[in-house]
């Protein structure tokens, strides 16, 4: 009767193949993490431009329609803070501000209900931190 003899050796990886995977990881996720910060900010920011031109609109509508019907300020679900407007036409303005971690004020023009991202604000909110370092 013949016997099958069977080789048995073990198999892995060495400790410098995983080291390798763990510095290439390691370079991933410093790669990914700022960018995926920043998509972070700009959709809390989009989300808060959407909510607060909503509001603006539906004000200008009213005004416009002069239903007499007052909207109150929206339940804030992507905003921290929305003002109401004391008034439509002219200077007057809605100013929301995003949740963390957006960062740009919104303002809305009601006189035609177009906002906008507070640019202004981000430039001087950037030199103030540029200048504390």
């Amino acid at each position: 009767m013949k016997r099958c003899q069977v080789k048995s050796y073990q198999a892995g990886f060495t400790l410098i193949e995983l080291m390798i995977v763990v510095a290439i990881i390691g370079i991933l996720v410093a790669i990914a993490v700022p960018s995926y910060q920043g998509i972070q900010k700009s959709s809390a920011e989009k989300a808060c431009l959407a909510e607060a031109s909503a509001y603006a609109k539906s004000q200008l509508a009213n005004k416009t329609l002069d239903s007499g019907y007052t909207f109150e300020a929206p339940e804030k679900s992507a905003c921290e803070t929305i003002s109401t407007p004391s008034g439509i036409g002219g200077d007057d303005t809605i100013t929301a501000t995003p949740k963390s971690p957006g960062e740009l004020n919104i303002t809305c023009d009601m006189d035609t209900g177009n906002c906008s991202l507070d640019a202004a604000a981000a430039d001087s909110n950037n030199t103030n931190s540029a200048n504390s370092n």
